[in-house]
């Protein structure tokens, strides 16, 4: 028996042929054809034919690849405010990285990160071509002063970059070697204590060991080495030393847990005056 089918009804299979993954597969035979050729060769060839070949192969797979729609044509940029843009192309290292299959996402995002501004990066490919790179930066904290320069620093002591000639951020000062790596620990006992924290001026890092902070009003408070938080609750948790940083300049050291010495932050003498009192407040 014939079946038959009425000719409307009859589908015909296109013949057209599909470019896309005839491109594709082109490049990929033609890859193979190249490295098969440099493998073959490797055994004869001298070491610097060999080099010029190699130089040769990767050129022609390059070529392949972005014919067949891996090249990297456009790359745009967003979420930056102080990251120069040249410093996240230099990461990404586009002089050598030409296609997407030569892109090692992972140690390019280690690269962006690794930029004083730079907090997180994501990197997202949009077909066919193109390489859309998001930035998320650091917040600067605090104003770290040393060897005659200003430095922003954000929050975990990371150093963003010289202080712009203009710019509208209110900070915290820090000064003394070292003070950028051991500010976040005092920028949180000053956050537990709103009132000191609102009179904060500056700190001077001393022989890299400890804090002498600096009131508006002219006060400094002494603090321990290791013990900021203990330090600053000591003085809040006395009204005398608390309202006495907070109302004259003196001077608070709290450097002996437990006690508390206080002195006038100006001594003035006269031929009738005696030595200015410097009362011990004892802490229980």
């Amino acid at each position: 028996m014939t079946l038959q089918i009425p000719r409307d009804d009859r589908r015909i299979r296109s013949t057209r042929p599909n470019f896309a993954v005839s491109k594709a597969i082109a490049a990929a035979a033609l890859l193979l054809a190249i490295a098969a050729s440099a493998a073959m060769l490797t055994v004869v060839l001298p070491n610097h034919a060999l080099r010029d070949l190699q130089d040769q192969t990767r050129y022609y797979a390059t070529k392949s690849l972005i014919a067949a729609g891996f090249g990297i044509d456009q790359v745009s940029l967003t979420g930056q405010r102080y990251t120069l843009d040249s410093d996240v192309f230099e990461a990404l290292d586009l002089a050598n990285v030409k296609t997407f299959a030569a892109l090692d996402t992972a140690a390019a995002l280690k690269r962006i990160e690794r930029i004083s501004w730079v907090d997180t990066a994501q990197l997202t490919r949009a077909f066919p071509g193109a390489l859309n790179i998001q930035i998320q930066e650091r917040i600067p904290a605090a104003i770290w002063s040393r060897d005659g320069g200003s430095y922003l620093i954000d929050a975990t002591g990371r150093t963003l970059g010289p202080v712009p000639p203009v710019n509208g951020w209110v900070l915290p000062h820090i000064a003394g070697e070292g003070a950028n790596a051991d500010v976040p620990l005092l920028l949180m006992a000053l956050y537990r204590h709103k009132e000191i924290e609102a009179q904060f001026s500056h700190a001077v890092r001393v022989a890299e060991r400890r804090w002498s902070v600096v009131l508006k009003n002219g006060s400094r408070l002494e603090l321990a080495p290791d013990r900021e938080i203990e330090g600053l609750d000591q003085i809040a948790a006395s009204s005398v030393l608390r309202q006495s940083v907070l109302d004259s300049p003196v001077i608070v050291d709290v450097r002996t847990p437990a006690r508390a010495v206080m002195r006038p932050a100006a001594i003035r003498t006269s031929a009738n005056a005696g030595p200015a009192r410097m009362p011990v407040v004892q802490q229980p």
